[in-house]
């Protein structure tokens, strides 16, 4: 009894929108794939699903909780990483992620260029898991979305000062 509910779940053609992500194997064969909201598209075309890769680094020994961000205009993901002892560093975070992507058979664009490191796991009380623990995404985004923008423009700073010092001493 509410159109205007109802018309927002139906697409132009009928069809429910139920938040599936579903891959066509062939006629009248579909294979679930995820829900769309964990799956992103990098700028390069690639589909990646967040959760799964959340899931398998998650499993590394040094990480306590894993946010995967990523963003259309870029090739490459980003973390927010929540270590299991906070005096673990950065390169022994960095060694044991791509360790534990080669384990899980992770594609290199599935495996985070960078990290943020948060001391503060994600909790129900500071609203970053729900009731029952799952990642709430768009608190996620708004908490730490600006600072992981940031770290997206620091690494294309950074690439493009390499290519300039290249070209410059590409002669010598």
């Amino acid at each position: 009894k509410r159109p205007e509910i109802t018309a927002e779940v139906f697409d132009p053609d009928g069809f429910y929108r139920t938040g599936d992500v579903v891959a066509e194997l062939g006629p009248d064969r579909l294979a679930y794939v995820d829900r769309r909201n964990n799956v992103q598209k990098l700028s390069q075309g690639e589909f990646v699903t967040v959760a799964k890769i959340e899931a398998i680094l998650g499993a590394s020994a040094m990480i306590r909780q894993i946010y995967v961000y990523g963003n259309s205009e870029r090739a490459y993901l980003l973390a927010v990483i929540v270590p299991d002892d906070p005096a673990i560093g950065r390169p022994d975070l960095l060694e044991s992620l791509q360790a534990t992507a080669r384990a899980g058979e992770l594609q290199p664009y599935e495996v985070p260029r960078d990290f943020l490191i948060e001391t503060e796991p994600f909790s129900t009380e500071n609203g970053l898991l729900s009731g029952i623990g799952k990642l709430l995404r768009p608190n996620l985004k708004q908490r730490y979305g600006d600072r992981l923008e940031q770290l997206y423009a620091d690494l294309a700073r950074a690439q493009n000062d390499d290519l300039i010092a290249l070209r410059r001493d590409a002669a010598s």
